[in-house]
């Protein structure tokens, strides 16, 4: 069969490319929803990150993301000039900037939220409720897997 090698599905029904294509499809939405505010989807998972506790420094922020430093402290300036996030200097290691969201910073992740919800609909009325809940499980495991050491 075209596609396969070595016993594998063809890419098409891959999962990975599926995910991927999906993916970029809900990521696409979410931007355009996102350019309106000057914001981008890095911004977005930049401040949700730090408010969820799991980056509290811009080299937490580059790990997780997988990004350059550099990148971190552009999207760090565009934040702090928007009054989304406070920087401070770690007095442990001055060359590290501790990261906060601030009120501003924590009601534009509430409205991201509230557009999530929106395509969270969409996924709910395209599978039905016990797929969405079987989805949800299976992307909660994957997000688990990402965040361990």
């Amino acid at each position: 069969m075209a596609g396969k090698s070595g016993g594998e599905r063809p890419l098409a029904e891959s999962s990975a490319f599926r995910l991927t294509v999906l993916g970029t499809h809900l990521a696409n939405d979410f931007a355009e929803h996102l350019r309106a505010a000057e914001l981008t989807p890095k911004h977005l998972g930049m401040l949700t990150m730090v408010e969820q506790g799991f980056a509290t420094t811009q080299d937490d922020v580059a790990r997780l993301m997988r990004v350059s430093p550099s990148l971190v402290v552009r999207l760090a300036d565009h934040l702090e000039q928007r009054g989304l996030i406070d920087r401070s200097r770690d007095p442990a290691n001055r060359r590290r900037h501790i990261i906060s969201v601030t009120a501003r910073g924590r009601s534009v992740l509430d409205e991201a939220g509230s557009y999530a919800a929106t395509l969270d609909a969409w996924l709910a009325e395209s599978l039905g409720p016990r797929l969405d809940r079987e989805l949800a499980g299976a992307l909660a495991r994957l997000m688990g897997r990402l965040t361990e050491g």
